[in-house]
């Protein structure tokens, strides 16, 4: 046997775990019970002792010796009567394989942890089900329960069991019964003979007073299909009654069960969300940060990041924010501190962004989003990350990397449970993600951890371009509305500034992108509002039909008509089933031109002589000068024979980011 494959070394080993030996095909011509082994009307009941109660959870390990067959295993059993679950971990030619039993559902699962590959079997026609016995419902064959603690035991459960005294065990005083079973679908009869620590003579080390098993010794023949004999011994060590945890009887982390039943749904995702992920990638030990806006119906998404000190990046190694626009297809790429900002098409590796053709892409959808269109996720049960009680679901899929099509990755998908969703103080329709794990053989392991997970829709100014438009591509506005800022305004100021925006993005017809830096002041009588507009991008964006964007100075004219016919209205809110509509005030409002000054700061005039001090400073200067000219050059001499300063280089790429290399692409070390 030890030329044997994984699996078929375990399947050839699920013949030891059995009491007796896998079912082999019934005859209608029984040899029946076969007295030269055992009579079972020869066993008598003995009314005293009282035979041992086995617990309604167990664990044990057992030493399986097969004598007919010169060989010996290990395993370990976990019991669970009112869970209604059971679980073996059984070492065999060196592999270290789980079964896991789940008649609620008719599965038993099959694990290899050396090869990380499982199976999915029917339980009730599996012929490991005499492990721990199996009932299929009579209103439901699909589910079904195992047998009692005793019945799986087969010690207690409507067998005759005659005491025949006590007996040394490895030394330890124990109470022997011995039994006799006749099984009519293997057509095997078996004398059985069963040793439990006698607790009146005999302190167990673990202080219980219960009974614990401590040798089975079974010994038969079969006569259906070939008759045979076995003889096999089984020692039972390290009985207890608390199971270590429920994970014995969950599939391991990170190993996709093909075939297996999905018991519970995925979340469905929100259309709207933000939250902060940490990515790490566990095979290069590097560590990224990401902030996410997710908003579908704004056709918005956004990222904060900062680009790994390792790569070349055109933009910079400083934190950077990076807005995608999807009604035109213009990505916004800025860099806070230095103030710089890159407008650019949107690329169809980002996780936000779907293609659709060679030359388009599109936003993903909110499913698309957290790849639950990828592959069917099965529900694997309830695990702790970050100490918090996550529900998980498990996928394969192939094709991940994008550079590897064909070879399997594994995907799994942790959300808190409800309790710990509510313990947070929001309402969740989506759920809350704690961490997607994804794994590949060929790549590696790539975790991704998600904080701050929040389903509120992202308020619009948190999607501002206006750094991106400089001082001759916008203008600036104001304009009063008649009423009481307390009233009206104080209540609500975010949301009364968000109703401006709308007022002015209907009466301008410019995207809500383009109306910026809103603020809302007053004086004795009017609300004032002041607010800027941005002109239209200067480049052409990659969505199939991008919005038509007005000029500025059209959008310029369409909100002055609408404010002087009284026709820009702002909500405030609902009175008594009523929504308040205020109405801007006529001719009220003014633009104002942003200007550059043109003139020269002329410094004192100086003496003629230097100091040294000066003389050292004038030094440092022209030696600054003449490395920005040296570097120019050597800019230029690079460029020219092919030196470090690559075409590539020079044309740009994609900035790195927590992008979709983890749906459609290779991440790269460092990848935020």
């Amino acid at each position: 046997m030890a030329d044997l494959k994984p699996a078929s070394s375990f399947r050839s080993a699920l013949f030891v775990l059995c009491m007796l030996c896998l079912p082999l095909p019934s005859y209608s011509d029984k040899h029946g019970i076969d007295t030269s082994i055992c009579n079972p009307a020869l066993i008598q009941n003995s009314p005293t002792p009282k035979r041992p109660s086995l617990p309604n959870t167990y664990k044990v390990s057992i030493e399986a010796n097969i004598e007919n067959h010169n060989y010996t295993t290990d395993y370990t059993e976990f019991y669970d009567g009112t869970k209604n679950m059971g679980s073996t971990h059984q070492w065999f030619l060196g592999f270290h394989v789980y079964s896991i039993y789940s008649p609620g559902t008719d599965e038993l699962f099959t694990v290899e942890t050396q090869t990380g590959t499982c199976t999915t079997d029917t339980l009730a026609t599996a012929g490991p089900k005499y492990i721990f016995g199996y009932q299929p419902s009579s209103g439901n064959p699909q589910v079904g329960r195992l047998f009692t603690a005793n019945g799986a035991f087969r010690f207690g459960n409507g067998t005759n069991e005659q005491y025949m005294g006590t007996a040394r065990i490895r030394g330890i005083i124990a109470d022997y019964w011995k039994s006799c079973m006749y099984w009519p679908d293997m057509d095997a009869t078996m004398e059985v003979h069963w040793y439990f620590t006698n607790t009146g003579a005999w302190d167990p080390a673990t202080g219980r007073t219960l009974p614990s098993p401590l040798r089975c010794q079974v010994s038969g023949k079969v006569w259906s299909g070939t008759p045979h004999t076995f003889n096999h011994t089984y020692e039972f060590n390290r009985f207890g009654t608390t199971l270590p945890s429920d994970n014995v009887f969950q599939t391991p982390p990170g190993i996709a069960c093909p075939h297996r039943k999905d018991t519970k749904p995925l979340p469905t995702p929100s259309d709207h969300f933000v939250f902060t992920a940490e990515t790490l990638n566990i095979d290069f030990s590097t560590i990224g940060f990401i902030k996410e806006w997710y908003a579908k119906d704004l056709s918005l998404v956004r990222y904060d990041y900062k680009p790994d000190a390792g790569d070349v990046s055109p933009y910079g190694h400083n934190q950077l924010t990076e807005i995608h626009d999807f009604s035109e297809g213009i990505a916004y790429i800025r860099d806070p501190t230095v103030g710089n900002c890159t407008l650019t098409t949107i690329s169809a590796r980002g996780i936000d962004a779907k293609a659709v053709d060679a030359n388009h892409v599109r936003i993903r959808t909110s499913q698309e989003f957290f790849n639950f269109d990828k592959a069917a996720y099965a529900y694997e049960g309830v695990r702790k990350v970050r100490g918090i009680d996550a529900d998980v679901w498990i996928a394969t899929r192939t094709d991940w990397p994008a550079s590897s099509p064909g070879k399997n990755s594994t995907w799994e998908w942790y959300f808190a449970r409800q309790g710990w969703r509510e313990s947070t103080g929001l309402t969740y329709v989506f759920g809350m993600p704690l961490m997607l794990s994804v794994h590949s053989d060929d790549y590696g392991s790539i975790v991704y951890n998600t904080y701050n997970f929040d389903e509120e829709e992202p308020e619009i100014w948190n999607f501002d371009i206006s750094k991106c438009y400089n001082y001759t591509n916008r203008q600036d506005f104001s304009f009063k509305i008649p009423g009481s800022y307390q009233t009206n305004v104080a209540p609500n100021l975010e949301g009364f500034r968000y109703n401006v925006i709308l007022a002015v993005h209907n009466a301008a017809t410019v995207s809500t992108l383009r109306i910026t830096n809103v603020k809302v002041d007053y004086d004795a009588s009017n609300i004032l509002v002041s607010l800027t507009l941005l002109g239209t991008p200067t480049i052409q964006g990659d969505v199939t039909s991008p919005v038509t964007q007005v000029s500025l100075n059209t959008a310029a004219t369409l909100l002055t008509n609408a404010i002087n016919s009284n026709q820009l209205k702002i909500s405030v809110g609902k009175s008594q089933g009523q929504t308040t509509m205020l109405t801007a005030q006529p001719y009220s409002l003014k633009q104002y031109s942003h200007t550059v000054s043109k003139g020269y700061y002329v410094p004192p005039k100086a003496k003629t002589t230097y100091s040294a001090g000066a003389v050292a400073g004038l030094g440092v200067a022209m030696a600054v000068v003449f490395f920005a000219f040296g570097f120019a050059c050597m800019y230029i001499y690079y460029r020219k024979n092919g030196g470090s300063f690559t075409k590539s280089e020079a044309a740009g790429f994609e900035p790195k980011k927590f992008d979709n290399d983890y749906a459609n692409s290779e991440v790269k070390s460092g990848d935020a």
